[in-house]
């Protein structure tokens, strides 16, 4: 019983040293997001003077405008691409797990007559793998 709270003290250690760890990240991060969107305003920024030196202040604004909508409707294709691909897998590990289960299934009445042990233990990992079935692995 004496190393119960010695236990909980090293938990609570290992917990607070994450948490500092988290709050540092988060910090961290922030600063350094602010750093990248003042840069990529600058950028912009630098862009439309020199543009408005070519073309005119109006072109260099509506030339930008149309090269963000351009990357922004490109990044969108990309992304509904990434999603067709992963409903796809997702369906073909949904109808790989069906089968899985459906040949489990189709040897627990076997199972059964030999030992209930190992049918109750078969009806476990069935359960198990259909619980787990639901979720998205991301492979």
């Amino acid at each position: 019983m004496r190393t119960v709270p010695l236990a909980f003290s090293a938990a609570s250690r290992d917990l607070r040293g994450m948490v500092r760890r988290t709050k540092r990240n988060i910090v961290i991060m922030a600063i350094a997001a602010a750093s990248f969107g003042t840069a990529y305003l600058a950028g912009l920024a630098a862009l439309g003077i020199y543009l408005s030196e070519q073309l005119g202040a109006l072109s260099a604004a509506l030339a930008i405008a149309l090269g963000m909508i351009g990357v922004g409707l490109g990044l969108l294709i990309v992304l509904a691409v990434l999603k067709k691909i992963d409903e796809r897998r997702s369906a073909k590990r949904r109808a790989a797990q069906r089968l899985a289960i459906a040949a489990a299934v189709s040897v627990l009445p076997q199972l059964t007559n030999r030992k209930s042990i190992i049918a109750l233990a078969a009806l476990g990992g069935l359960a198990l793998f259909a619980a787990r079935g639901g979720g998205d692995d991301g492979t």
